[in-house]
């Protein structure tokens, strides 16, 4: 019997994977794989391990593993493989694939198109100021793996019209997230749609990027500064976890 088994980097935040755990439950309701769980590489519970016992316990004989990751960064291509292989060597019997992380998917920025939208409806109506968008990432030491993210602020920027666009990190790669504020500030810019391209509402969006708008704000106080909602629960993350499932493993 085949199973699922969504992995998420975990927070200190225990919440903060509510929204994995849930879209493992619809996968199960829409028959993806009569078993799916969800499980967590860091600091949260269940532990990848822990997963993928729940499901060999309920009669799985096969798991694909599917990283629940933006972007094929330093987790999913260093830290994730070694987590799997102690799973291999626990469950011997047990045959384990690795589906590829979510990468560039129009279902996934059709939801940050939607979350710009929650808080700019309509941005060809800016009233004559200058506007910009921002797709604010965590970045990875693995600089190529940011790919994704860049198209996905190309796909926003035509299909919203925004005459200023950016991409940045709140660590690993340039620009920062506060220099490309300042630079978009440069540029004329008299408003920033600023979109935290995450899923999970961990420390990063309850503190780090507070702290850094907070700051951007102090510096420019005629510069109007809207944060978007994250990714979180959607459930054409459904769609875009099933396309990568049927995709060849890793």
């Amino acid at each position: 019997m085949n199973s699922i088994v969504l992995i998420g980097h975990g927070s200190l935040h225990s919440d903060s994977g509510a929204s994995m755990i849930r879209l493992a439950a619809r996968l199960r309701e829409r028959g993806a794989a009569p078993i799916a769980e969800a499980g967590f590489l860091n600091f949260s519970r269940p532990t990848i391990t822990e997963a993928v016992a729940k499901c060999v316990g309920a009669g799985a004989t096969s798991v694909t593993v599917q990283p629940y990751f933006l972007i094929d960064g330093v987790y999913v291509q260093q830290d994730l493989p070694g987590d799997v292989a102690k799973v291999a060597a626990q469950f011997p019997e047990l045959t384990i694939r690795v589906s590829p992380c979510f990468g560039f998917h129009k279902k996934l920025a059709a939801i940050a198109l939607e979350r710009l939208q929650a808080v700019d409806p309509d941005p060809s109506r800016s009233n004559g100021t200058q506007a910009a968008l921002l797709v604010m990432a965590h970045g990875t030491p693995l600089a190529h793996a940011n790919e994704p993210v860049r198209r996905i602020t190309a796909w926003l920027q035509e299909k919203t019209r925004y005459p200023l666009a950016a991409t940045a990190y709140l660590d690993c790669n340039t620009p920062r997230i506060a220099d490309a504020i300042d630079n978009l500030a440069a540029q004329g810019a008299r408003k920033i749609v600023a979109l935290p391209y995450f899923l999970h509402r961990g420390r990063h969006l309850r503190q780090d990027l507070p702290h850094i708008l907070a700051e951007a704000r102090s510096r420019h106080p005629s510069l109007t500064i809207l944060e978007a909602p994250h990714l979180d629960y959607d459930l054409r993350l459904v769609d875009v976890i099933s396309d990568r499932l049927s995709e060849p493993a890793l």
